[in-house]
């Protein structure tokens, strides 16, 4: 399929988000965690961002004098914002959702296409390289952490432009290191409780998921496998987000 992408100007000149086309398994499970005790999953298509979302990018849907980040830079990803803020009723992904960026996308993908937080399954697979998994990287394309992630505040104790390193399989920059990204999924310890079929998970738990370890953390941190928790309402510099699109129903709101 080719790039799947949306342009406009701003005072810097024509600016382009892509997105990747993950291809689901398609009948082929996955294995999601772990390389032992992990658990199969099954993923429809669905497509991803190549990079975090920019200050840039937020600036045009938000209005730059809306920019929380800590560290800021329009190309640096866009951070300090919690998951409660983000799928809000008016928030940020109710606002790209009646934009031109989703109708871009539906444009070149279909109707009902719509924009959401990544499954954690989603976000681990499109990590390992979708239909490339078995590859078996540490880190998002590679087990050189060095040539595709940010990491252990080696050039700073603050995040860095997207896309400069190298991608993994699929096109995706960033996956490991540079910033935490919000998964739609309440944290479960229990990864026999995940969702088999790609949907996030719905518990009772308060906590959301994070994956890909940021610019300040250990390597181990920003494995394609390290799983972590966090509150909802929490917000800081190290933690970002990152778009899917799918025709998949989104979540029902407060869950």
């Amino acid at each position: 399929m080719d790039a799947i992408t949306y342009s406009w100007h701003d005072a810097d000149g024509e600016q382009t988000v892509a997105f990747a086309y993950v291809r689901g398994t398609h009948g082929t499970p996955y294995q999601f965690g772990e390389e032992h005790g992990g658990v199969p999953v099954e993923l429809a298509d669905f497509v991803m961002a190549g990079t975090p979302v920019t200050q840039r990018l937020w600036g045009h849907l938000m209005g730059p004098e809306s920019d929380p980040a800590v560290h800021r830079g329009p190309d640096l990803p866009l951070e300090n914002r919690s998951w409660d803020s983000l799928t809000q009723r008016g928030g940020f992904l109710d606002r790209l959702n009646a934009s031109a960026v989703a109708a871009a996308v539906r444009a070149q993908l279909g109707p009902s296409y719509t924009f959401r937080l990544p499954s954690e399954t989603e976000w681990e697979y499109a990590a390992r390289g979708g239909p490339h998994w078995r590859d078996g990287f540490r880190f998002s394309g590679s087990d050189d952490i060095d040539a595709v992630a940010w990491y252990d505040r080696r050039h700073g104790d603050h995040t860095q432009p997207v896309a400069r390193k190298a991608p993994n399989q699929l096109g995706l920059y960033d996956m490991s290191g540079n910033v935490w990204e919000w998964c739609e999924d309440v944290f479960t310890p229990d990864v026999h409780a995940i969702p088999r079929d790609g949907a996030a998970f719905r518990g009772p738990a308060v906590e959301r998921v994070l994956r890909g370890g940021c610019f300040h953390n250990w390597a181990i941190h920003c494995t394609v496998f390290k799983r972590y928790e966090i509150a909802r309402d929490f917000s800081d510099g190290c933690i970002g987000v990152r778009l899917v699109a799918s025709d998949r129903v989104p979540a029902p709101r407060g869950t």
